[in-house]
């Protein structure tokens, strides 16, 4: 299962980009907490200090907000997304349409064998003509 990591500014603009591959992860819930985690640390390895994380996977936004511990299969992922939160000076979730997240799968998608790569202040060519032309 490939990550993909796309920090922009509020304007749109990419100002970092990452992407993994991870072996044997093969549901999606789980894989999008482990690329929301991959998020959090590569956004504070970079130096970013508010973020605002967003998915198209509305299910882990509701564990991620919700106060009950999570004791599914991706439980261990969540409260570790959790306990990273408090890190930055700002930290909120949300969910996206998977149209405004498509820059992070196309990016994910091509990261197979891909044992991690990442890119400041470009964006990778393969989601190039996608950041161009989204409406942000």
């Amino acid at each position: 299962m490939g990550i993909g990591v796309v920090i922009r500014n509020h304007l749109g603009l990419v100002l970092a980009a990452s992407r993994w591959f991870i072996h044997h992860v093969d549901n999606p819930e789980l894989g999008e907490a482990i690329a929301m985690c991959h998020a959090l640390i590569f956004a504070e390895d970079s130096g970013f200090q508010k973020i605002l994380v967003e998915t198209d996977c509305a299910s882990l936004i509701n564990k991620i907000k919700s106060k009950v511990d999570d004791m599914s299969h991706t439980g261990a992922v969540v409260f570790n997304i959790k306990s990273r939160a408090p890190r930055f000076l700002s930290c909120c979730f949300t969910h996206v349409s998977r149209y405004c997240n498509e820059a992070a799968h196309v990016l994910a998608k091509s990261a197979e064998h891909d044992e991690g790569s990442c890119w400041f202040n470009v964006s990778p060519e393969v989601i190039r003509n996608i950041v161009c032309t989204e409406q942000f």
